[in-house]
């Protein structure tokens, strides 16, 4: 009897072995994944740069990260989503992106299809030209905020004012140009730097002042005047200024220049002019560009007219990191300065010399850090009318 139960006992454990062998074998079994993806019309593969493929297995949660299609070879078994990311060639903003699924339980493959979109990285945070003292227009001011969750860079990016504040089509727009923005009067404006010589980490800030000093002091001699500059912004600690070399009255402060591209009107005393309203464009030229050469490549005069007295030089909306219009809060008409990919609505400037600005709207706020709206409408994305704060970081959402 007990060599019998010995005996069954012995069969029973190898039963059992072979059974967690074979759930074993099972679990770990690999088959082939093979992922293709739909382009949208017009986009190919050799449109798209930084491509980046992250299958993820539902069950675990454990993703693989993979950066060409052909990399993706043999995974364990198990169900599976594939996110597909990529950005198109010469366009700033441009992206593409996909979402496919997959039952790896045999050889499969899994079709991915692609959308375009667009995400812009750095942007326009605030924006003050509408003055504090009537007529003293040397304290406007700018920041820009890396929106993104990666490091970017300031190197080669552009700052140009098309006029805006349009109650009719532009002279682009009338000739069939609509994808052209123009500089306006005044400079073209450009940060120095090789490649990554300034960093922007995620959620960092610049302020970029037309004069970097503590304007609440510009009243100078005249004491009678110190309460009225006592609303203008304190730009000493700006990190950037706007110093305008070929005007006899600007001065050179403390803060790095950016550098003057082009100007076509040297009478113009600081950068961005309009009390009323302005737009404004941050551009973003393809990788290798000498910003220079494009410049002499591009001026023009405007179209559809006879005037040689003033040129322009045009960026195409695919090279525009960010757009915003702003235009005169008096009125209800409003022509828009960008197509709608880059900005689709203006937002109305702040009163003028009510030392006010406009300033883009906080959607969340996550360890001090503050994310904005940017949904390519100024309309949407912009508060009017705020006060000034230059160089803090706000603390708290704006509701909708």
């Amino acid at each position: 009897m007990k060599k019998f139960l010995s005996f069954a006992f012995a069969i029973l454990a190898v039963f059992f072995v072979a059974s967690c062998s074979d759930s074993d074998d099972n679990s770990s079994k690999n088959y082939n994944m093979t992922v293709q993806v739909s382009y949208p019309e017009g986009i190919d593969a050799e449109s798209i740069t930084d491509l980046k493929i992250v299958v993820t297995n539902t069950a675990t949660g454990e993703t693989q990260e993979f950066t060409s299609l052909d990399q993706i070879k043999s995974l364990k078994q198990g169900s599976y989503t594939v996110n597909v990311t990529g950005k198109i060639k010469d366009d700033a903003t441009a992206i593409v992106t996909g979402v496919g699924k997959v039952d790896l339980y045999a050889n499969a493959s899994c079709v991915v299809k692609l959308d375009v979109s667009y995400k812009s990285s750095i942007i326009f945070k605030t924006i003050y030209t509408t003055g504090s003292v009537q007529y003293y227009m040397k304290e406007g001011y700018f920041e820009l905020v890396n929106n993104s969750d990666e490091v970017q860079y300031l190197d080669g990016l552009i700052l140009s004012a098309p006029m805006g504040n349009q109650t009719v089509e532009n002279a682009w727009q009338a000739n069939n140009m609509a994808d052209l923005y123009n500089n306006g009067q005044g400079a073209i404006l450009q940060f120095p730097g090789t490649g990554k010589d300034y960093p922007l980490q995620p959620g960092q800030s610049v302020l970029i002042a037309n004069n970097a000093i503590n304007h609440k002091l510009a009243y100078g001699d005249d004491q009678d005047q110190a309460e009225a500059y006592s609303k203008a912004p304190d730009l000493s600690k700006a990190d950037w200024e706007i110093y305008l070399d070929y005007n006899a009255n600007d001065a050179d402060y403390d803060a790095p220049n950016l550098k003057v591209l082009f100007t076509n009107n040297r009478y113009m005393f600081a950068w961005g002019l309009g009390v009323t309203g302005r737009s404004f464009i941050l551009v973003k030229l393809p990788e290798g560009t000498d910003a220079e050469k494009y410049v002499a490549d591009n001026e023009m005069y405007e179209p559809g007219s006879s005037s040689t007295y003033l040129s322009y030089v045009c960026f195409p909306s695919k090279y525009v990191l960010d757009a915003v219009d702003t235009y005169n809060p008096a009125t209800e008409e409003h022509v828009c300065t960008f197509l709608p990919k880059d900005d689709a609505t203006g937002v109305k400037a702040s009163p003028s010399w009510e030392a006010k600005c406009v300033r883009r709207k906080v959607t969340k706020i996550e360890n001090g850090r503050a994310y904005y709206k940017d949904t390519n409408s100024s309309a949407d994305d912009f508060l009017s009318n705020q006060p000034l704060t230059p160089g803090e970081t706000p603390t708290a959402v704006d509701p909708e």
